[in-house]
């Protein structure tokens, strides 16, 4: 048995052990923030793993004699942190469970409390970004069947986060009244709208994945379901499977391509996908890139990657030369393991090693998953009406992206 082949079986057992230990006493459901890492942890751990030890490609393997491959060693220890880091979120799952339990006891069968929610607030705010939204994305995004990119010409200020963020405004609206009134047609539909536009745009992927996840979330917690049902699962495989070709579908629709070359380039995508041998499944190489070069630097940076948050709100056309979020990869990113310039990601994990070194991987993952957790339960003592549950909710459908590209995604 190879040494990749002795992690993976590792990797499985753990994986099986905590996964058992977390259904019988951490209180899982789809909702929990868990219960969304255990995935994580399976798509970027677990099924890398059994993809190398059949043979895939690690990354940079292909790029060229000038590039360093990621090697066996390196994943290996790579997937011994994310196994490490399960194991705190385990521990941490259980004790706040053990906490809540003994704070409050068993959650109430009786009747809910109060909403704290304010309808008449929905609406005012919805009123104001949904028009906004519309116009945003009438000027800035391309539509398809309208072969522009853009009607807006606004400078320097065309690329601003403070403008592109209104692009999802009226999405965002949608969703704050679909969470009050429920999947009614007349919101749906403009909410089918909004996906359509937002997947053809070739970047971003994020604002159609997000957005499916907060439906389903919404669904289970109006219907009381703990868990997906069989037809809520076909659609997320389906969400999952076009995850990997819908940057690529945008940009051929953009360029004018044929159906049939936009169907064979989608499936040749998916069927790598299927192999292992698609870029977004090399999450764990670029974890152990990321260990091996900030040892290779020398130097840990004790939360600076999060340093550049407070300055984020002030707009770069103002301020061009401000810190930015990327600015700890681009000073430990080599030549030949060019991270930053091709806008790789560390995972929270990583991000744990380069500001705390070992123990980051512990006490990150630990403390960001007992919070999450009281959180959680205290959301599931509220009203479905309340903002601890909406603002629940909003958090945990964003957590693939945060436990991908780090904690200052939980800010953005």
């Amino acid at each position: 048995m190879s040494d990749i082949q002795i992690a993976l079986f590792v990797d499985i057992i753990l994986l099986t052990v905590c996964t058992v230990l977390l259904l019988r006493f951490g209180r899982l459901s789809a909702s929990h923030a868990t219960s969304i890492y255990l995935f994580f942890h399976v798509y970027t751990v677990t099924s890398r793993l059994l993809t190398v030890a059949l043979g895939s490609i690690t990354l940079f393997s292909d790029w060229g004699v000038q590039f360093r491959p990621v090697t066996h060693g390196e994943i290996i220890r790579a997937g011994t942190f994310a196994d490490i880091a399960l194991l705190a979120v385990t521990i941490a799952s259980i004790k706040a469970s053990r906490d809540d339990l003994a704070k409050n006891g068993p959650p109430p069968m009786t009747e809910e409390p109060a909403p704290t929610l304010s309808l008449g607030h929905i609406w005012r705010v919805s009123a104001v970004v949904f028009p906004i939204g519309v116009l945003s994305l009438m000027a800035l995004v391309y539509l398809p069947g309208l072969n522009v990119a853009s009607a807006a010409n606004l400078g320097d200020w065309q690329s601003s986060s403070w403008i592109t963020i209104t692009e999802i405004w009226s999405g965002l609206a949608v969703l704050a009244l679909i969470y009050w009134y429920g999947f009614r047609w007349w919101l749906l539909m403009p909410m089918g709208v909004y996906l359509f536009i937002m997947a053809f745009q070739g970047y971003h992927r994020f604002r159609v994945i997000i957005p499916v996840i907060l439906l389903i979330q919404i669904y289970l917690n109006r219907h009381k379901l703990k868990w997906p049902t069989l037809s809520m699962v076909g659609i997320l495989l389906t969400v999952m499977l076009l995850f990997y070709p819908l940057k690529t579908i945008g940009r051929l629709v953009q360029s004018g391509a044929s159906i049939e070359e936009i169907s064979n380039a989608s499936t040749e995508i998916v069927g790598g996908a299927l192999v292992g041998e698609n870029g977004d499944q090399q999450f764990l190489d670029q974890l152990a890139s990321t260990v091996t070069l900030v040892d290779e630097s020398g130097r840990f940076y004790y939360g600076g990657t999060y340093a550049p948050l407070i300055t984020l709100p002030i707009p770069r056309q103002l301020w061009p030369d401000k810190p930015g979020l990327a600015d700890a990869m681009k000073s430990f990113s080599k030549p030949w393991r060019p991270m930053a310039i091709s806008g790789m990601i560390m995972t929270y994990i990583g991000e744990s090693y380069v500001n705390f070194g070992d123990i980051g991987v512990i006490l990150v993952p630990f403390l960001l998953t007992y919070w999450l957790c009281r959180i959680y339960f205290r959301s599931e003592r509220s009203n479905y009406y309340s903002v601890a549950r909406f603002a629940y909710l909003l958090v945990v459908s964003s957590l693939l992206q945060v436990y991908r590209d780090g904690l200052s995604s939980l800010v953005l």
